[in-house]
């Protein structure tokens, strides 16, 4: 059981880590995105990204299942920080 929980984080690291650099990848997209937006005024243009983005995120249908792996994930890590299973 030990190391099927040992693998189970290793690969959620390997994931964590992976998605770091997907968001450092975005991150640098919109602002190279918020510049073409609006070169005299990026600041605007990252405003017309982050209210896209809130609108395209509206109407989602997989939001509901990201924000249960979400809650997980982070069971997990309150798991593997304090060393075991959780007191009910």
């Amino acid at each position: 059981m030990d190391d099927a929980i040992a693998g189970l984080l290793e690969q959620m690291l390997t994931l964590e880590k992976g998605l770091a650099d997907l968001r450092a990848s975005v991150t640098i997209l919109k602002g190279v995105s918020a510049f073409q937006l609006n070169p005299d005024d990026p600041k605007e243009g990252a405003r017309k990204i982050r209210d896209l983005e809130d609108h395209v995120l509206k109407f989602d249908p997989n939001a509901s299942a990201r924000q249960q792996a979400a809650d997980v994930i982070e069971a997990v890590k309150l798991w593997k920080k304090h060393g075991g299973p959780f007191e009910s």
